[in-house]
């Protein structure tokens, strides 16, 4: 491959504490797109997953694009929660929707709405503590 365009990958793990657990690209692919009930561990209760983006080199993670984390609530059966998703997913809409503009306001009455949001994407999609980060690099990298 060309030096220009090189190649991107990703892993996704799901953060317990500042543990890590690495998960397939099967299993990404069966609870996201085909609903499958494959986490049973984590059954009636939200995870946290961070899904990481890098470019490869001699099939091997180079740099780190991004780290994105979101909260996923899992089913009593151990599939995704598909009204928690579509919340996720209304929320990423109204945002980027909003983009660019300024928060209403009338007189003394300011529109809650944008923060009530904000404090939800950020409850929803939480930083990284240093510990997690760091065993995430060195999954990658080791």
């Amino acid at each position: 491959m060309n030096e220009l365009s090189p190649s991107i990958g990703h892993r996704v793990f799901i953060l317990e504490g500042d543990a890590i657990v690495p998960m397939s690209q099967k299993t990404f692919n069966a609870l996201y797109l085909r609903d499958e009930a494959v986490l049973p561990k984590f059954a009636s209760r939200t995870i946290h997953i961070a899904v990481v983006l890098y470019t490869v080199k001699a099939r091997k993670p180079k740099e780190i694009i991004r780290i994105d984390s979101i909260r996923v609530r899992i089913r009593s059966d151990g599939s995704i929660d598909k009204e928690h998703q579509f919340e996720g997913l209304h929320l990423a809409s109204e945002r980027t929707g909003k983009l660019g503009q300024k928060p209403k306001s009338s007189g003394n009455v300011v529109d809650a709405k944008a923060s009530f949001d904000q404090k939800n994407w950020e409850q929803r999609h939480p930083k990284l503590s240093g510990p997690a980060q760091k065993r995430i690099l060195d999954a990658l990298f080791r």
